[in-house]
């Protein structure tokens, strides 16, 4: 039913998806941490935070509810450093920004080559990411034909409505 690279936790057992998140955390933290090894950027005990509580998550969060988490588990930032280090993670292709809904996920595949594709049902935000090839998406030839070129440096959002929700 789905590509097999893809992530879509709803899908597995509620004993599976914890060890899968728990996995799918250590693999995003280990890249996060060889990403700023290799871009000499700092790794500061804040942007771990930031990245470990967004991983934890079911859905995609906005920056003002991962700044309540976070006060909540006594560890206070204010929002302007909270948004610089969302930036960070995304320029490095960790997370995701969410344009339609301002929210913030992880990546599911962060060493994927190809354009990431994910899908964000509007109605309960569950996500579902894959790449433009498995999804069939010519990214090339499209935007091409239009006179353009598409920045595969970016993702792409698909509005849907999931099964469960229609």
């Amino acid at each position: 039913m789905f590509p097999k690279k893809c992530l879509k936790l709803e899908v597995l057992s509620p004993n599976k998806k914890c060890a899968f998140r728990l996995q799918m955390n250590k693999v995003t933290r280990f890249l996060a941490i060889e990403r700023c090894y290799e871009g000499n950027a700092s790794l500061t005990p804040q942007r771990l935070l930031i990245l470990d509580t967004i991983g934890q998550q079911k859905k995609p969060i906005s920056a003002y509810h991962l700044k309540d988490i976070l006060h909540g588990r006594g560890k206070p930032l204010n929002i302007a450093t909270i948004y610089r280090i969302l930036e960070f993670w995304c320029r490095l292709r960790i997370i995701h920004r969410l344009a339609a809904l301002n929210k913030y996920v992880c990546c599911a595949d962060p060493k994927e080559k190809h354009t990431h594709v994910i899908n964000c049902c509007q109605k309960c935000e569950t996500t579902y990411e894959s790449c433009n090839e498995e999804m069939g998406i010519d990214l090339e030839r499209g935007p091409e034909l239009l006179g353009f070129i598409f920045d595969s440096k970016n993702h792409l959002e698909i509005p849907v409505i999931c099964l469960s929700c229609s």
